[in-house]
Formats: C-alpha cells, sequence, structure tokens
C-alpha cells in the first residue's frame, strides 16, 4: 500500500507507517503525478482535492486533517467512489482556548472592558458551542448567530445577522461557503462593518473569506481587528496584518493535543472505511505540560496568557512578514514551525496563588491547579 501524505501532518509513521511505504509531499505543491499510483491520500487545507488532482489516480481514501471541507470537492468523490473524511471538532478546544487568551490579552491592552462585555458569536457548532461556554463563564452577556441551528433544533435562540451591533467583541466561527441559504463568503461586508460601534472588537478565528477584506481596510478603521486568518494564505494582505491588533498565522486551532486528535480521527475513519485494520490501542498518548508561577499572587489572565499569548506571536509576525518580498513563504513558515503550544485542559499549574473568585474560571477552564504535577 502506497501512501501519500502532507508534509507537515503530525505522527505519520506512528499512525500509517506499518501499512505501507508514506510519501511525505509538501501540501501546497501536492499534483497528480506525486499521487497517480497512491492508495492513501491525507491533507490539510491547503490542497485542493478534486479531479484534477485525483483524476487518474487509484486513491482509495482521503483523509483530511481539517475541520471543513471547502478544500474537498465532495460531490466528485462521492461520484468516483472514493471515501473520505474530515477530522470534525479536532480543533475546537485550542480555538475555544484562543478566544480566551485574546479576551486577556485585549483586557491587558484596555481594549475591552473588565466586566460587563457584551459579545456576540456567530456560528455556534463544534468550535462556536465551546467558545460559547468560556465566554458565559467568564461572565460575558452573549448573543448568538446562527439560523442553521435554529431551523433545526427547538428552542435554539439565534439573533438574526443584520441585528448584531452595539457589541464590544464580535467572534466568527463559521465554515466558508458560497451557496446555501446562508452562504458566509464575504458575509461579513461593508454594512455589517459600518454598523458596529467605535472600539468594537472583531475576531475572526474561522476562513478568512468570510470576511471583505477589501470592505475592512475601507470601511473597517474605527474596529479592532484581531486575524487568525486571512484571504488568499499564505499570500495575505500585508495593509491587514499592518492595522491589524493581534494577527496570528492562522494557528488558533494548533495544539500538541489537537495534532494527535486530528491525526487519530482521520486514523479511525480509514478502518472504518476498510483501508486499513484498526491497531488494537493508540501510539500516541495526550501530551501534557506543568507550568511553575512565583512572586506574588497572580490572575487568571496572567495565567492563560502565560499558556499562549497572541500579542508575542503577532509582534512576531508583523516584524517578519511585513519586510518580506516573498512573505507568503513567511506565513507558511511561521504556520508550520508553530509546535509548542498546549491546551487548557491538558495545563497543570501547581501551588498557584490567585484570589478565590477566580479559581473558579481557571478551574473550568481545564487548567489544573492542584498541588500534585
Amino acid at each position: 500500500m502506497k501512501i501519500v501524505a502532507d508534509a507537515h501532518l503530525p505522527y505519520l509513521k506512528e499512525y500509517f507507517g506499518q501499512y505501507g511505504e508514506i510519501r511525505s509531499v509538501l501540501g501546497r505543491e501536492m499534483g497528480p503525478d506525486d499521487v497517480k499510483d497512491a492508495d492513501i491520500l491525507l491533507v490539510r487545507a491547503v490542497t485542493n482535492v478534486d479531479e484534477k488532482l485525483l483524476g487518474r489516480s487509484r486513491i482509495k481514501f482521503v483523509g483530511s486533517m481539517t475541520a471543513g471541507l471547502d478544500h474537498l470537492d465532495v460531490k466528485w468523490l462521492q461520484k468516483s467512489g472514493i471515501a473520505f473524511s474530515s477530522a470534525p471538532g479536532f480543533n475546537a478546544p485550542p480555538v475555544a482556548d484562543y478566544v480566551v487568551s485574546m479576551i486577556a490579552a485585549l483586557m491587558r491592552k484596555r481594549l475591552l472592558p473588565q466586566t460587563r462585555i457584551k459579545a456576540a458569536v456567530i456560528g455556534a457548532g463544534n468550535v462556536g458551542s465551546l467558545v460559547i461556554k468560556n465566554l458565559d463563564l467568564l461572565g460575558i452577556d452573549l448573543v448568538v448567530c446562527d439560523p442553521l441551528r435554529a431551523e433545526t433544533e427547538p428552542g435554539f435562540v439565534s439573533t438574526p445577522i443584520d441585528e448584531i451591533k452595539d457589541v464590544d467583541l464580535i467572534t466568527l466561527h463559521v465554515p466558508l461557503t458560497k451557496d446555501g441559504a446562508y452562504p458566509t463568503h464575504h458575509f461579513i461586508d461593508s454594512d455589517f462593518i459600518l454598523r458596529q460601534k467605535p472600539g468594537t472588537v472583531m475576531l475572526n478565528a474561522s476562513r478568512g473569506g468570510v470576511v471583505d477584506s477589501a470592505a475592512l481596510l475601507q470601511h473597517g478603521s474605527h474596529l479592532v481587528w484581531c486575524l487568525d486568518v486571512f484571504e488568499n494564505e499564505p499570500e495575505i494582505d500585508k495593509q491587514l496584518l499592518e492595522r491589524a491588533v493581534i494577527a496570528t498565522p492562522h494557528i488558533a486551532g494548533y495544539s500538541q493535543q489537537s495534532k494527535v486528535r486530528g491525526m487519530s480521527m482521520i486514523y479511525q475513519a480509514a478502518c472504518q472505511a476498510g483501508v486499513v485494520e484498526s491497531q488494537q490501542k493508540e501510539p500516541i498518548a495526550m501530551p501534557h505540560q506543568t507550568l511553575n508561577y512565583s512572586g506574588m499572587q497572580h490572575h487568571w489572565q496572567d495565567i492563560v496568557l502565560g499558556i499562549f499569548n497572541p500579542v508575542v506571536m503577532t509582534a512576531m509576525m508583523q516584524t517578519k512578514i511585513m519586510p518580506a518580498e516573498h512573505h507568503g513563504v513567511i506565513f507558511d513558515e511561521l504556520r508550520n514551525r508553530f509546535q509548542f503550544r498546549h491546551e487548557f485542559a491538558f495545563t497543570s499549574v501547581p501551588g498557584l496563588v490567585v484570589p478565590d473568585n477566580e479559581v473558579r474560571i481557571l478551574a473550568h477552564l481545564g487548567i489544573d491547579l492542584s498541588s500534585k504535577s
């Protein structure tokens, strides 16, 4: 059996090495000749999987370590009898953590109030649902927009997109779609942007194309931009990067744990499709980390920013990308080398001194505060 995989996918050997030869190829450079004699294809969102890529191949299964399917030609794959799977929800925990870290950083910058924040969560799927739980835990007043869930779930309240205004924070967690009843491509347009009050934080950790970048550049100077995703990645618009208060290279869903979780989900899907036989146990255990804080009393913002601080990544990204001639290469390097982050739920901070009212916050975020490391 021959397996072709994106060179930046983790744990390929551990999960698929026993089944055959693995050939690693850079995802953005993958072409028909790379896959023509392969049986399994494993990709990320940077590879478009369609008839052009697979038309001359014998591929039986496509696994994509992504939450969505917008880079897969689903209709053609189904017509061609090729089994496929993404990894829905594999990156939901780190994205939800990322939003909390972003809020902590903005509070420290005095760009969000310390109390009585009002937020709009647009998209309440795997990611958005966890974001909603975290924001509710932080005492943030919420409105939620997800018309698809409202249509299928009795009692689910969805605020129409054109009624979202007068909030302190807008956070986007939708797939990128161009058809259907509620297409999301450029649904954050000039009308939506102009409707928001000055100082509103707009956080996009979904897909770059859900925001009309031209409209944001032309009409969005009154907003605080926090962008993890961009249109036309990796050749992003430097104006967006320069004007963003916080910017990261599409890593909101990256963590040590999501890499294990995502590859495990792809592997399990390959087993269910019958292209490989299931192993008796998972080859990789979830990693944990222990952090130690010394000194005076700390607050919850200190702890989450100690786990991941988006301001540090912003400075690195702007410093490296802004002067670069071939900045797309730099964007990909920053993204692919982002290896160190752990999720809150796999972090222990023993012996931590925090205010009593904040112990509950950290514990509910999943951070272990017990004295045992």
